[in-house]
């Protein structure tokens, strides 16, 4: 059965080549097509419109009638011009009319009257009834309604709501909406259409089988004649969309290798026209390449050896229509036509794939060449290259962390937060860098500068992610150092000025703030220059470092000890309430470096003197120190009193 239809099919196809068939079927399929959509889309229409202009005229003659009855005049319409006469007249329309309801409205589109009782005292709140009936147009539209039949039965009936509005002039006194039942004048008239159309469909579909069988019959001689003629073009055309799609140069040439076709690829690729092309030889375009020994005629001899044509692809230097040389792949095949040998030669031109490669080579070479790591990751975030330098930094050889994901380095010093926005950021702009611990295979942690890339697909979305980083250990550390050696005093470890300044003036803010007081104490060491002379520089230093223990032993933790330089030690003390404080620190820090001390088997003795300056008794932050320092003299002037305050009546003694 499917292989009888598809010969009808084909000989149908072979049919509509010939003219008088096409036409002929065109006319009659376009018949068949045209009645049903002339029929819905035109006849139907015009009809209905038809009948609803007799509607309406009748609409417009009972609303005129119903006018009369209610005696309006020129007045307008209000529900005391309704009686029970209006109310009889109204009925006996009703019945002559056909009408299914009627509704009369004053101008605000009250609903003064209604056959259905239940709509008296609505209003029409619809737009067209008081942007168009009540400008004095009459309006009409088609609903369904449901009915009930005598029997009880729910049915749809076609009714026609007409507005016929009540005029004085261009005054709008009222309306009146009557609806008519056109149900069965609708079927009527759609029963009428419907058999005409099915008429005049019949006929139109009898001719079109008519020539359907004429077409099969004459297209049955049509397509054996053509068959053959047929599939040589379809071969042919095969062939030459082959060769005119194909991205690379296809030439065949005859015996003596001249050019004998030429497609487009080939004019991309050398940038001769194929007239320009035709003619000449293979050998103009191919040249041997340096690698392979002998001449231009190797070339020669290979094509004319049978044996080799088919091998393989072949490695050749091109020369374009410039003479410019660029490498190309070239492969041939042998093709007997008429007693001649003819070759087809397919050529390649492979300069991007040679850029690729040398530009695939040197990246490699930097990238193993690198001093910094360098981890690839794909967009799993799983590690799929790494380089030399990754190896020597962590210690974990490519093996080991090919699969794995970078979060086997970490060393545990960030908090989850800090990867999260660190990836945030490579989302959003595509990159990040900074300082990130991690940890080497054998558990050390160390400090690198990282960035973070991410690398994007033809289509713009993420494929890879690549990782840089330098250890920063080293530099780290001198950081640290150099930091150490501007703040704390080399020999003690203590804060030195600078340092101090900065402590003080702290302490002042916070007791500023909390309404308590800083006591700044200077003091130095009697007998400091006995000790070096005595025993020598080593062990003054050594005396120094104990001396500088101490005191930091008496103070609390929040308090600050510096050296200033020699034997001159700073103490300040924050966040106090009484002097009696301040007082009791200070005696314990003369007990604490009174204390015999033992240095290398040598018994050192020294002693303190103190000096206190209190702020906020003296306002000037700046100046604390300094009248530590000569309350400290005071202090040592003063045999009895080992510790002496400064305040503004002593400074003017």
């Amino acid at each position: 059965m499917g292989r009888h239809v598809s010969e009808i099919w084909a000989n149908l196809v072979a049919a509509w080549r010939v003219p008088f068939i096409r036409y002929g079927l065109l006319v009659s399929v376009s018949a068949v097509l045209a009645f049903p959509i002339l029929s819905s889309q035109y006849l139907q229409p015009k009809f209905s419109d038809l009948l609803i202009t007799v509607v309406e005229r009748n609409a417009k003659l009972s609303a005129g009638h119903m006018r009369n009855m209610l005696g309006l005049g020129n007045q307008p319409i209000n529900a005391d011009l309704i009686d029970p006469m209006f109310k009889h007249h109204l009925a006996m329309l009703e019945k002559d009319y056909a009408l299914w309801k009627a509704k009369l409205f004053n101008a605000d589109g009250l609903t003064v009257y209604s056959t259905a009782e239940e709509d008296i005292g609505k209003y029409n709140k619809y737009s067209y009834f008081h942007e168009n009936v009540a400008a004095g147009q009459t309006y009409s539209k088609l609903v369904t309604k449901q009915a009930t039949t005598m029997e009880g039965e729910t049915v749809p009936r076609d009714v026609l709501e007409i507005y016929v509005p009540m005029m004085d002039g261009r005054k709008f006194l009222g309306a009146f909406e009557l609806y008519y039942d056109i149900t069965e004048d609708n079927r009527a008239l759609l029963t009428l259409i419907r058999h005409g159309t099915s008429l005049s469909h019949s006929l139109s579909l009898f001719i079109m089988i008519l020539l359907l069988i004429v077409a099969t019959r004459a297209g049955f001689d049509v397509r054996r004649r053509q068959q053959v003629q047929d599939q040589l073009e379809e071969k042919e055309m095969k062939l030459s969309a082959m060769r005119e799609s194909a991205q690379d140069a296809i030439i065949t040439t005859n015996q003596q290798g001249r050019i004998e076709s030429w497609n487009p690829a080939a004019t991309r690729i050398f940038g001769y026209q194929e007239q320009e092309a035709l003619g000449r030889t293979i050998f103009d375009l191919v040249r041997v390449s340096k690698s392979d020994h002998g001449n231009d005629q190797s070339l020669i001899g290979f094509m004319k050896n049978e044996s080799q044509i088919g091998e393989g692809v072949i490695e050749q230097i091109g020369v374009n229509r410039e003479g410019l040389e660029f490498p190309l792949e070239m492969s041939i095949a042998y093709m007997p036509l008429r007693d001649q040998k003819h070759t087809v030669c397919v050529i390649r031109d492979v300069t991007e794939r040679k850029k690729s490669e040398e530009q695939l080579r040197l990246s490699h070479q930097v990238m193993a060449c690198a001093t910094e790591g360098i981890l690839i990751t794909d967009k799993q975030e799983r590690i799929v290259s790494v380089n030399d330098a990754f190896t020597e930094i962590t210690g974990y050889s490519a093996e080991e962390v090919i699969g794995e994901k970078p979060a086997l380095l970490r060393s545990g010093k960030h908090p989850e937060e800090f990867f999260q926005t660190m990836w945030t950021e490579i989302k959003e702009k595509g990159f990040w860098q900074g300082e990130i611990w991690n940890r080497r295979k054998d558990g050390a942690v160390y400090v690198e500068w990282l960035g973070i890339s991410t690398v994007l697909d033809e289509n713009g979305d993420p494929s890879n992610y690549v990782g840089i980083f330098t250890e920063m250990t080293q530099r780290k550390n001198q950081q640290v150092e150099l930091e150490r050696l501007a703040f704390y005093d080399p020999l003690t470890g203590l804060a030195n000025r600078l340092l101090l300044q900065d402590r003080l003036e702290q302490s002042c803010s916070h007791a500023r703030r909390n309404k308590s007081m800083v006591a700044v104490l200077f003091l130095d060491l009697d007998k400091f220059k006995i000790v070096n002379d005595s025993f020598g520089h080593e062990t003054g230093d050594l005396l120094l470092q104990e001396v500088a223990r101490r005191i930091s032993a008496v103070v609390r933790e929040g308090d600050t000890v510096a050296r200033l330089g020699g034997d001159e030690f700073v103490v300040v003390l924050r966040d106090l309430n009484t002097i009696d404080a301040m007082e009791h620190v200070s005696n314990k820090i003369i007990d604490a470096v009174n204390q015999p001390i033992d240095i290398q088997g040598n018994q050192c003795s020294v002693d303190t003197s103190i000096g206190v300056a209190i702020y906020p008794h003296h306002q000037q932050v700046s100046e604390l120190v300094k009248l530590a320092d000569l309350a400290m003299y005071k202090a040592k002037r003063n045999r009895e009193k080992k510790i002496c305050f400064t305040d503004l009546l002593e400074m003017s003694d």
